[in-house]
């Protein structure tokens, strides 16, 4: 027992020197987490981690001499090694392989990580080994912002050029969409005749350009969220085309949210008995989201162009998408108010279900 509680303080006190090294990781270990279940061990795969409290993986030393076994997460976590409790963790804990030969028997190890709601992006396991020269270091560093920085580009000059061509193609219908002073506007005049048919070809492809400027918003943010949010697992990629068919996956997801709110607000403006509302309270909804979340891509562009990269920057971004949606509900009831003749409270609840509830599973999906 004296030997486990000295080998453990002397890793420990090695790990806070190993951040002054450089290492390599040899092997990321997330491919050998394992769940129990049934009796038995069953491979996670690609299954979402998120949410489980314990897994398990096997670990044969003698394949990694000299190497290092690091353990990181930003929340307590324990370590079970065939069967015995190594003890509690936060951040980062290196364990010299050769050292736990000497001490643990065995040729093959079973450990354990139990932590509360565990979150894949938190949670790392990996082995380590001394890194040969840091110019190697420094090519693999800058490899991968590389590629997304390559991605952010190509993919602003894309939706650029289809600004320009969708403007070409209407140049009315855009300056009802891009109107600033039409938002704020109490008693707008009546909608132009291409605004009144919400399914027009037209309409579709603003529809299309917004889905595309919110995905492209939204895949700068996740690419750069602290670790303990769970939503950028969903949109991880490691090349130059797998971004961008994240992108599109993304901007798909938001078209048909798009085409499902369309659904949902024409239903509930016939249950409210407010027909007629529904043409208007959906061409003011796109008209926000162009307007305030295209200024807002040019300002988060311009941050990650200029090597912006603070988290909480991002987690700004991110917020003011909440921000930008509960400004829109104070100004959809003002707008609404001025054009229906229904009691406030009626106009209220027609708001909660086509607005506030979409709001609350919104931020439920953003920041779990």
């Amino acid at each position: 027992m004296l030997r486990f509680v000295f080998l453990i303080s002397t890793t420990l006190l090695c790990s806070n020197l190993f951040a002054q090294e450089k290492f390599t990781i040899k092997q990321d270990l997330r491919s050998e987490w394992m769940t129990y279940e049934d009796g038995g061990y069953k491979p996670l795969g690609n299954v979402v981690v998120n949410g489980r409290n314990t897994i398990y993986f096997q670990l044969a030393p003698e394949r990694y001499p000299g190497s290092y076994l690091r353990l990181q997460s930003g929340n307590p976590f324990f370590l079970f090694m065939n069967g015995k409790v190594m003890g509690e963790y936060r951040g980062t804990v290196a364990f010299n392989l050769d050292s736990l030969t000497r001490v643990v028997p065995g040729s093959l190890y079973s450990l354990a990580l139990h932590q509360r709601n565990i979150n894949e992006r938190d949670l790392r396991s990996e082995i380590l080994g001394r890194q040969p020269t840091v110019r190697r270091a420094s090519s693999m560093d800058t490899k991968p912002n590389s590629y997304f920085r390559d991605f952010v580009v190509a993919s602003g000059l894309v939706i650029i050029i289809l600004f320009l061509f969708t403007l070409r193609l209407n140049p009315k219908l855009a300056g009802d969409y891009f109107s600033v002073a039409r938002i704020f506007s109490a008693r707008e005049a009546e909608d132009t005749q291409s605004s009144a048919r919400l399914t027009s070809s037209s309409n579709v492809q603003f529809y299309i350009l917004c889905s595309l400027l919110l995905g492209f918003y939204l895949i700068i943010i996740l690419r750069h969220l602290p670790r303990d949010y769970a939503l950028p697992l969903r949109f991880q990629a490691s090349g130059f085309w797998m971004m961008c068919w994240q992108w599109l996956k993304l901007s798909t997801i938001i078209f048909y949210l798009f085409l499902l709110k369309i659904v949902i607000i024409f239903l509930l403006t016939r249950l409210f008995g407010m027909r007629g509302m529904a043409r208007f309270h959906f061409f003011n909804w796109i008209r926000l989201l162009l307007i305030v979340f295209g200024a807002a891509t040019i300002i988060l562009f311009i941050y990650f162009i200029v090597r912006g990269d603070s988290e909480d920057f991002f987690v700004v971004f991110l917020s003011f998408v909440i921000i930008a949606s509960i400004a829109w509900i104070g100004v959809a009831f003002f707008k609404l108010s001025g054009r229906s003749e229904h009691s406030l409270f009626h106009l209220f609840s027609y708001i909660c279900a086509t607005e506030i509830i979409p709001l609350l599973i919104t931020v439920k999906v953003l920041f779990q």
